[in-house]
């Protein structure tokens, strides 16, 4: 009888955890940012990503508008939805048509400043 028992109820458990796997919740919505748009992925209701940057490109890119943000971040959820790891690449990203601005941040602003005093170097070493 105990073995019945355990057994009925080791079997609802596993079909409980078949059907959270299966009906998963994923909810995507963007946010402003400073100069932009940004997007959460939500699951079950609660935070699983905040993305408020392009992901996949270097440098702090922010989406230029909310459909932007939402484009990338439904790639995400079909992602997570599939059982595949929630990454997009930068081909990804551009197959959407999604606008990826010029990178300004002071790191590439600090790289463009080192590239020309070597450029302006060069040219006068000759």
């Amino acid at each position: 009888m105990v073995i019945v028992i355990l057994g009925t109820f080791s079997y609802g458990f596993y079909k409980r955890s078949q059907f959270r796997r299966s009906h998963v919740l994923v909810d995507v919505r963007a946010f402003p940012v400073e100069n932009g748009w940004g997007y959460d992925v939500l699951r079950d209701g609660h935070p699983y990503f905040h993305q408020d940057f392009i992901p996949s490109v270097s440098g702090h890119r922010v989406f230029r508008s909310k459909e932007d943000a939402l484009a990338v971040g439904k790639l995400v959820e079909d992602h997570i939805l599939a059982g595949q790891l929630p990454s997009v690449t930068e081909k990804e990203i551009r197959d959407l048509h999604v606008f990826i601005p010029e990178d300004t941040s002071k790191y590439a602003d600090s790289l463009r400043a080192i590239q020309a005093a070597k450029l302006s170097d060069t040219t006068t070493t000759k």
